[in-house]
């Protein structure tokens, strides 16, 4: 008599574990990503991070990191306890950034966007985007903001550091892509365990007809 062998029981232990691992898996890419979000969205996504100036004028302004960064007009703002408040659109004004350490100027491009702008509580500083900037190298760099034809006024307020509309894009993309990951791992050991369990299953019962 031609013996036929049985699928072994540590097959139905595979077809539980791989569901068991995915779960865990994606445990670990939740807890990878999320505790820290408000952390990180706090850190990158935040009025504080942007050096105020006070032009015409100039200041020093250290960028910790290369990347790209913004420069807005605050139209409604407040410095050492001096309010400012103008027209909203951007005033015409010639921004330069100066590296301490030598070398060329990094180009301000013109980038006015209504759409990208800010507001603390009660709207004590309102800002929308003017300006455009890329650090290539950190350090240390004079930003100076004056009229084109040397005119002392209006003194107005820009404000210099992360582009917030884009910090809170890439932050909102990798939250997204978190979570598609985490559905796709628990979706494709669903589906492996699926498999695994219907071909037990099949060679069971042919098993079953041929005995």
């Amino acid at each position: 008599m031609e013996y036929k062998k049985r699928p072994s029981a540590w097959l139905y232990v595979v077809v539980v574990a791989i569901p068991v691992l995915g779960c865990l898996l994606t445990a670990a890419l939740a807890y990878a990503w999320f505790p820290g979000l408000p952390g990180t969205l706090g850190s990158r996504v935040n009025i504080d991070n942007l050096t105020q100036v006070v032009v015409p004028g100039a200041q020093e302004i250290t960028f910790a990191e290369g990347g790209a960064y913004a420069v807005y007009y605050e139209y409604h703002s407040v410095v050492d306890g001096v309010v400012y408040t103008d027209s909203e659109w951007p005033p015409a004004l010639a921004c330069t950034l100066t590296p301490r350490a030598g070398g060329d100027d990094v180009a301000v491009v013109p980038d006015h966007m209504p759409s990208n702008t800010y507001a603390t509580r009660g709207r004590a500083r309102v800002g929308t985007l003017m300006g455009s900037i890329t650090i290539k190298k950190p350090g240390r760099y004079r930003f100076a903001c004056e009229y084109p034809d040397g005119s002392p006024s209006p003194r107005v307020v820009v404000a210099v550091g992360p582009n917030l509309a884009w910090e809170f894009l890439g932050i909102a993309t990798r939250t997204l892509l978190a979570v598609m990951a985490g559905l796709a791992v628990l979706l494709g050991s669903g589906l492996l365990a699926a498999v695994v369990l219907i071909v037990v299953a099949l060679k069971r019962h042919r098993l079953r007809e041929g005995s």
